[in-house]
């Protein structure tokens, strides 16, 4: 197993405890299966609403209906009137609370239209009731309620997944074994941990606090933090990371005081993060400041002036100002934009982009500058071994890369599954021995092999030479029965179409930058932009603020913990699959097997159907205004009102999959 496949295994081990933990949260045991419960019976109530009221309008139009006063009229009035009532008593409640917060900031939201349209529709139906003529709509009641429940729902569950994710990561790091001056261990709350307590890390184990190395040495996997793609070697004096994790070093460290550990500050971004609002939802709500004030108004416009100026009666008045209510319900104009975004979610689903959020494709349509991590996104997780020997004759090369790969084969140490990539032969090791932190030796055929750090073979008598032959990435160093052969250099693999994609947006008009927490990025250059390297987690952020000023719409696309500043201070962000899980968890969509390839195409189509979605919306919002003013000259029944407002629903929501479907085709 290699360095990256091995943080790979971890990562996935982490994410399966992360889901086991998460089950053990109320969010999902309780509140869950009482929504559905709720829902369940609210959709029962409605498509029961629906058929009787269908049925009485019908039979109110042909004269069969039951008559006013009778027994079966009271019965069937009472039961449309109670399913109603009973589904806004079920979810009702946040819709009220919702709108009531929004009385109280002084602001106009979608909730008020969805108010108006019930009410609307419930004031409407009982007129019809307690008058003895016209038709009933209870059942718009409950659907109007239903859509606004559910939608409400969506969004509460995808917040409170990144929270689960938050608190179960947190829980990993939150337990330290500290020795105290009287050298006696004991496992404590990381908030327990004081200055003078020596904390106790063993192989495999997660690092807890930020601190300095005491004693120990070993290697040290930081690449969800630094983005470092191969384990560290740490010793005596070095700093090591919480959020991180020891491979097979027993370390004794003294942690830092004087603020929060790195990790907390990247987990209170994460917390902060669902407070925020989505761009779509801001913009609905930024619609709803000039059309919900506009619908009151026609409403109420249209009930004093057939009330004022006709010889009409006061209840027709009040119909036809229901029907501009009812015809101007959200549905079509909330439809017009989301069902659009969700069907071309749906498709670049089927291309390998995942998104989390609506508002995704709108981001890939708009944006103008994007921001590449190196380490993972642009470059594979898998490392290769690049050999240079020195004084080996050569038909010995051979024999010597078999012994090298079976050396790497014989342990389970992440370093060395580079070295078993040299060769598919499998000799037999005997005497295997690891040095942590250094490296590790072994006998193939009674010979004796040493592959690690330079100062393994220097502590071992290997006298290495001067003039040594120099490569790129990560040196190890081999020795033969003690003498000094050569070594592997374990490189990073740039993905085969990284430099294709980035030239290709390129020429979309697309800014692009590459930015690396590796201190010493072997390459440099990718597609013809120079890689950024040394960074840190508040430096990436810092730089990605500094992009969006002169650039408006910016997209980062990463991997690692040490991600997420950035990508809180982008607009948007996608994550590689194969990363951390904080960040697949924070990001707006996940490139599935890292196919950044898939990018210039999923961004010409955005933007192609950012055009449609807008003549969509147009539309929508057409044929609203022109609903409400049949219905404000009385040419529109209450009843074909409603049918009209299902109509124009189901007219934009084709109108809009019909147009990501041929973008996708």
């Amino acid at each position: 197993m290699g360095p990256e496949e091995s943080d790979f295994s971890d990562s996935r081990k982490l994410g399966r405890r992360l889901e086991q933990e998460a089950l053990c949260l109320p969010c999902e045991t309780t509140v869950l299966p009482a929504f559905g419960l709720r829902i369940g019976l609210s959709l029962a109530l409605a498509g029961q609403g629906m058929v009787f009221g269908l049925g009485y309008n019908n039979a109110l139009e042909a004269g069969d209906a039951p008559l006013y006063g009778s027994p079966l009229y009271w019965v069937l009035h009472g039961a449309l009137i109670t399913s109603c009532l009973a589904v806004a008593a079920l979810l009702g409640r946040p819709l009220i609370h919702e709108t009531a917060s929004a009385v109280q900031d002084r602001r106009i939201s979608v909730e008020a239209l969805f108010i108006l349209s019930a009410a609307g529709a419930f004031a409407g139906s009982m007129i019809s009731t307690f008058r003895g003529s016209g038709s009933v709509y209870y059942e718009v009641v409950a659907i109007v309620l239903c859509v606004y429940a559910i939608g409400k729902q969506i969004g509460a569950v995808q917040k409170g997944r990144v929270g689960q994710a938050v608190s179960a990561f947190r829980h990993a790091f939150d337990q330290a074994t500290v020795s105290g001056p009287d050298g006696r261990r004991e496992t404590v709350h990381v908030l327990e941990v004081t200055e003078d307590s020596m904390v106790l890390v063993g192989p495999g184990d997660p690092i807890p606090v930020d601190g300095v190395i005491v004693l120990g040495s070993g290697y040290v996997r930081e690449t969800a933090l630094t983005g470092e793609p191969s384990p560290v070697s740490k010793g005596a004096g070095d700093e090591l990371m919480a959020g991180t994790w020891s491979i097979d070093g027993n370390f004794q460290i003294a942690p830092k005081g004087g603020g929060p550990r790195q990790i907390d500050r990247i987990l209170q971004i994460l917390e902060e993060a669902p407070m925020a609002p989505s761009r779509l939802q801001q913009t609905a709500d930024q619609l709803m400041q000039v059309f919900v004030p506009l619908v009151s108004l026609v409403s109420a416009g249209t009930f004093l002036g057939w009330w004022l100026f006709s010889s009409r009666p006061v209840w027709e008045a009040l119909f036809n100002a229901m029907a501009v209510l009812l015809v101007a319900c959200p549905c079509a104009l909330g439809l017009a934009m989301p069902a659009g975004i969700w069907a071309g979610l749906y498709y670049l689903g089927q291309r390998g982009i995942i998104g989390r959020h609506g508002h995704l494709l709108d981001s890939l349509a708009e944006c103008d500058t994007i921001v590449f991590d190196k380490t993972g996104t642009l470059t594979r997780f898998n490392l290769e071994a690049e050999v240079q020997l020195v004084g080996v004759p050569s038909h010995l090369f051979p024999l010597l890369r078999e012994e090298v790969a079976s050396l790497g084969k014989a342990s389970g140490h992440p370093v060395s599954a580079a070295l078993a990539g040299l060769s598919p032969a499998s000799l037999p090791v005997s005497d295997l021995q690891v040095y942590p932190g250094k490296g590790l030796s072994g006998r193939i055929h009674r010979v004796e092999l040493l592959a690690g750090e330079k100062e393994l073979l220097l502590e071992q008598g290997v006298a290495i030479p001067e003039g040594i032959p120099r490569g790129t990435g990560k040196p190890v160093f081999l020795a033969r029965e003690r003498t000094f052969v050569g070594i592997v250099f374990l490189n990073e693999q740039l993905r085969e179409e990284a430099e294709a994609t980035l030239e290709e947006l390129a020429r979309m008009g697309c800014e692009c930058h590459i930015l690396s927490g590796d201190p010493a990025p072997a390459i440099a250059l990718i597609g013809g932009i120079p890689v950024q390297g040394g960074l840190s987690p508040t430096r990436k952020a810092d730089l990605v603020r500094e992009l969006a000023l002169h650039r408006q719409h910016l997209l980062f696309i990463g991997d690692g913990i040490n991600d997420v500043p950035a990508m809180r201070a982008s607009g948007a962000s996608l994550a590689i699959e194969l990363g951390a899980v904080l960040a697949t968890e924070f990001s707006d969509g996940i490139l599935l097997n890292g196919q950044v390839s898939t990018l210039p195409s999923a961004i010409h189509q955005a933007r192609r159907l950012k055009r449609h979605l807008k003549g969509n919306l147009r539309f929508a919002l057409g044929y609203n205004l022109f609903g409400m003013a049949l219905a404000a000259a009385g040419l529109l029944h209450p009843v074909v009102a409603a049918l009209l407002m299902v109509g124009s629903s189901a007219i934009v929501s084709f109108r809009a999959l019909q147009a990501a479907s041929r973008l996708y085709k």
